[in-house]
């Protein structure tokens, strides 16, 4: 697996699932709660960011577990966990009900970089292209 394609696909995944993700996110806990809406350009700025460095150290964690973890539901467990449990530090002291929708779409980003991950894989894996007729 390519270090930059892992890069690139997980902090791309991080710009618009945990960037925008959690800025639309943002905003509907404010919905919910009745909270006039409120929108500054670097607020949004750095929300956005913050998503995108976030997939970028997802992206650094996912090759690692990649090159040196063989078993793939062992990289995949340890992946959710190390990153869920950064991502369950960064909502600490959040309200319950925000905390969990902020984590529902951590475990959804996660679950997409390693679902994408391993089909980046099997693309790039030389496949028998050999003829056998016995099927």
């Amino acid at each position: 697996m390519d270090f930059r394609s892992t890069l690139i696909r997980a902090t791309l995944l991080g710009f618009l699932i945990l960037g925008i993700g959690s800025r639309l996110l943002m905003r509907v806990v404010a919905l919910m709660q009745g909270t006039p809406g409120g929108w500054t350009f670097e607020g949004t700025l750095t929300v956005v960011l913050l998503g995108t460095v976030s997939g970028l150290g997802a992206g650094v964690i996912y090759y690692l577990l990649r090159r040196f973890v063989d078993r793939a539901w062992v990289r995949t467990a340890a992946f959710i966990a190390i990153c869920g449990l950064i991502s369950w530090r960064g909502v600490h002291g959040v309200p319950p009900v925000q905390q969990t929708m902020f984590m529902a779409l951590a475990v959804a980003y996660l679950i997409l970089v390693d679902i994408l991950g391993r089909l980046a894989t099997r693309a790039s894996a030389p496949h028998d292209m050999s003829f056998s007729p016995t099927g």
